[in-house]
């Protein structure tokens, strides 16, 4: 009798909600009626799909006949018949054949409690955070196994359009053309949704200040290829001042005080007769506080001499910003030819910053001749003007960006265009001072009317010193990726990606400093190309060193020519070894170059006032002039990496697995930016740093430098659990029931090894894990753990995210003066309702798709604490300056239409 055999492919994902092709030679004709008679089940299922199409156009078949009679009576032969069934990959899977290191499903998205697309990235940042690269990098984002124009593009899907939601290692970035330091996630819509959302949200802080308020809304709507998404979200973020907190201002740089410090102008002391009253050399005194018309004495000074006053106004200053900030997204896209889709992305961002950047201050010179000066020689009037509005700095960004992508098809092969322009519009005016000329020509003429120790008329206060710097940005890209088969080996297919980007970036920069302007501009055109490919070397399935189980090999490359600094070219390779099914060996090698961004090398030179920042050198925590801006010397760094990976999906634990990563990389010309002046950053970089003929540190350039060289290596693991809460079944009637509720755990851990910074050739590294600092918040903490779990059932939602870091310490050049910094603890909780999922609530038709937050960040209020080696907390460092909100809590209500 014949025998139909079914066989289905390997290397090709089966997908039982797509259309399948069985493939026979023409003697099912003869076969099907006996298949139907034994097996009527099978050959309805012949029947009802052999006339199917499919998109698949690789097929094969194969006949055996053999000839086995057990019955001598019988003359017929028995034929087997071989029917490849060649399955198709599912709906918006990714390229490749790599396993995602994580795939959360829809219930779990609901049960994260999150309102959109980007709300879930920044949910779920810890598991798509990359130990590779500078560190720190966004995770490359597609949309149903396919590349965007930009984040814009898909922030703000509701979550209830997510279908899944897939996390990938950052090899499968390379088959996108990206480079291999970012990990990948791939989000799977519905096909078919639409709504429209709105959404209103207030936060505020519990020890008070800081409000929030952000309401939102949207329409969306998913038709297979077809996507619209409109948006507008508007947030406005109050000012939060130091005296809202009970934050001491630092010591101003010098001896500016709300009163005044008079010093000699000569260096030497003030008056010998204030000498001979002090008993001792007198070099600086407070300032007593007068009326206009009163006249000083020495004996008025006497009880400052050598005691200069130190103080500030804190309500001078913000801890937090206000902020206003407005976003208009719109995304469509769709089907413009049988195989081509198209989307296009227009947005635009508009924001105001302002701060308080502490009390207008200034220097006088008080002539001798003066009738308000007691003493015998010209003096100098350090002064802190209160009675005048504090320094402000504003900062007004437009920007607007427009991104157009297609997709399509050409035989076996994909491909993918996108284009995208960005325009950035950035004005900041930073007041710096008062303009003080009027009074120091009273003051040099002698002037009667004009106490300098008392309040100055309102005409003398109104001009302030500015520094202004513009920013005019236009960053154009165009980008082509083909990814396909290229030809078989006998382990499977050899898949490669080539993309081809080409970008321009035209920047203008104009600053304002002390009135002298300074212009600056950079045209930068990049070229990229890049290869990659996929080398499957042996795989059990296919009978090809089966006791390898399955080994997949991969090489890439990348060619930058890059204006005004040549070629640069990145070179890579690496292999994935699965022994068996449940776990995966990565190990990968990178050399990389990569050129400094066009802000770091023109960015305007900004002066900002009244920066608080410890001095390690001195051990004190004084006010500062930062200067930031770019740096038109940097020179492109040069990345050496390995990475070697273990993937395991636990066999006995459902919905389990474990991803651990370790990661070295050694960097070239590393750049850095340098706000803290210790001994060692100061040796190697003696003109970023000026003080006085006293020693204090008066300004800090923070604009970026090429270090020599920085090494590090750590290892990463991620844990994740996820499970229905009731699984499938049947109930007391014999129904089935389909699996609900959702319960979940994510446990992540970054474990560095070493991290050391070279800033010159020669000189001694310094270990960011043992007492040395770049940075102003201390050292590298060695350890970092997030734990994430939830629970979600009937309408009820509760979300839990537990951080943890360890301590760091800084090692100033006295053991005093050194910084040791506490570990933090924090816990986030959120508690969520569908009112129209509770109990006795499903047929309220107001309740439907109606969800209420509630959020406590930070419940226990905890904070980094800071003490030096005497047991005291520098200024700058109190708990509230390190984290001004503290514990904080939003409410938001949510409705869906």
């Amino acid at each position: 009798m014949p025998v139909l055999l079914l066989r289905i492919l390997p290397g090709r994902p089966f997908a039982s909600s797509r259309s399948v092709r069985l493939i026979a030679p023409t003697v099912l004709a003869g076969g099907l009626g006996l298949v139907s008679a034994t097996q009527p089940a099978l050959a309805q299922s012949v029947t009802s799909t052999s006339t199917s199409t499919s998109t698949s156009t690789s097929t094969s078949t194969s006949t055996s006949t053999s000839a086995t009679s057990e019955n001598p009576q019988t003359t017929s032969t028995q034929k087997t018949e071989n029917i490849d069934v060649v399955g198709h990959k599912t709906r918006g899977e990714a390229l490749g054949h790599l396993k995602p290191i994580m795939q959360i499903k829809a219930d779990e998205i609901r049960a994260y409690g999150v309102d959109s697309a980007s709300d879930l990235l920044t949910a779920i940042s810890p598991e798509t955070r990359s130990g590779r690269g500078a560190g720190g990098s966004a995770p490359i984002t597609l949309l149903n196994g396919k590349r965007v124009s930009g984040m814009q593009e898909l922030q703000d899907l509701p979550f209830e359009s997510i279908d899944h939601v897939e996390v990938f290692t950052e090899e499968e970035a390379l088959k996108y053309g990206y480079s291999a330091n970012q990990r990948v996630v791939n989000i799977i819509t519905v096909e078919h949704f639409r709504a429209i959302r709105a959404r209103l949200s207030g936060t505020t802080s519990t020890d008070g200040g800081g409000e929030t308020g952000a309401p939102f809304i949207s329409y969306t709507k998913l038709d297979g290829e077809r996507r619209i998404n409109l948006s507008a979200r508007y947030s406005d973020q109050a000012q939060l001042k130091d005296s809202q907190r009970g934050v001491v201002p630092a010591r101003a740089s010098g001896l500016y005080a709300n009163a005044g410090n008079v010093t000699a102008a000569n260096g030497g002391t003030l008056d010998p007769t204030l000498d001979a009253l002090a008993g001792v050399p007198v070099t600086v005194a407070g300032a007593p506080s007068l009326a206009s018309t009163q006249v000083p004495t020495l004996q008025n000074f006497l009880p400052y001499a050598n005691l200069p006053h130190s103080n500030g106004d804190a309500s001078a200053y913000t801890l937090q910003p206000s902020v206003q900030k407005l976003t208009l997204n719109g995304v469509i896209a769709g089907q413009i030819f049988k195989t081509v889709t198209s989307s296009l992305n227009l947005t635009y961002t508009r924001q105001d910053q302002h701060s308080l950047q502490g009390p207008a201050h200034g220097i006088l010179t008080l002539p001798a001749s003066n009738p308000f000066s007691p003493f015998s020689e010209d003096t100098l009037l350090y002064r802190n003007f209160t009675e005048t509005s504090p320094l402000r700095q504003k900062v007004h960004t437009e920007t607007a960006h427009a991104g157009l992508k297609f997709d399509g098809d050409v035989g076996n092969w994909k491909w993918n265009s996108t284009g995208s322009y960005d325009r950035s519009d950035i004005t900041t005016s930073s007041q710096t001072g008062l303009n003080l000329q009027t009074v120091q020509t009273d003051l040099t003429d002698s002037s009667t009317t004009l106490n300098p120790f008392s309040a100055f008329p309102n005409n003398d206060r109104s001009q302030r010193t500015l520094n202004t710097g513009h920013t005019i940005s236009n960053n154009g890209q165009v980008s082509g990726l083909m990814s396909g088969n290229v030809f078989s080996l006998p382990a499977g297919d050899v898949a490669s990606s080539t993309s081809l980007t080409g970008a321009l970036t035209d920047q203008n920069a104009v600053s304002s400093v002390k009135s002298v302007r300074s212009y600056s501009h950079i045209r930068r055109e990049v070229g990229t190309f890049q290869f990659n490919a996929d080398i499957p070397i042996a795989n059990k399935n296919k009978h090809v060193l089966s006791f390898l189980g399955k080994l997949d090999g991969n090489v890439n490359a990348a060619v930058d020519q890059v204006s005004q600094f040549g070629t640069l070219g990145t070179i890579g390779g690496g292999v994935t070894w699965a022994p068996l099914s449940w776990v995966q060996f990565p190990f990968f090698i990178t050399n990389s170059q990569e050129a400094p961004t066009a802000s770091q090398l023109v960015a305007p030179s900004i002066q900002t006032p009244n920066v608080t920042t410890y001095d390690y050198v001195t051990g004190q925590s004084v006010q500062v002039t930062s200067l930031s801006g770019g740096n038109p010397n940097l020179k492109a760094t040069s990345r050496h990496e390995i990475s070697l990976g273990t993937l395991i999906t636990l066999p006995y634990i459902s919905g389990t697995r474990l991803h651990v990563n370790y990661v070295h990389d050694t960097t070239h010309n590393t750049i850095l930016s340098l706000p803290t002046a210790t001994a060692a950053i100061e040796n190697a970089f003696p003109d970023r740093f000026q003080r006085n003929t006293d020693g204090v540190l008066e300004s800090v350039d923070i604009r970026p430098v090429n270090a020599d060289s920085e090494s590090r290596s750590e290892w990463n693991a991620t844990l994740s659990f996820s499970q229905p809460l009731h699984g499938s079944g049947t109930d007391r009637q014999g129904k089935s029931k389909k699996a609900h509720g959702r319960i979940y755990l994510v446990a992540t851990q970054v474990w560095r090894l070493q991290d050391t910074v070279t800033l010159r050739s020669g000189l001694p590294a310094i270990n960011l894990l043992r007492g040395g600092t770049i940075s102003g918040l201390g050292g590298q903490p060695r350890h970092e753990m997030e734990l994430q779990g939830g629970i979600y059932d009937k309408g009820l939602g509760v979300r839990l995210v537990g951080k943890w870091q360890a301590g760091t310490s800084t090692l100033a050049s006295s053991p005093a003066d050194s910084l040791y910094f506490s570990a933090l603890g924090t816990l986030d909780a959120t508690v969520f309702a569908d009112l129209g999922e509770l109990p006795h609530w499903e047929d309220r038709k107001w309740a439907k798709n109606f969800r209420l937050f509630l959020s406590v960040d930070n419940v226990f209020n905890g904070r980094i604490h800071v003490h030096n080696g005497k047991g005291a907390t520098p200024a700058g460092y109190q708990p509230a300056f390190m984290d001004p909100l503290g514990r904080t809590i939003t409410f938001s209500i949510r409705k869906t239409v």
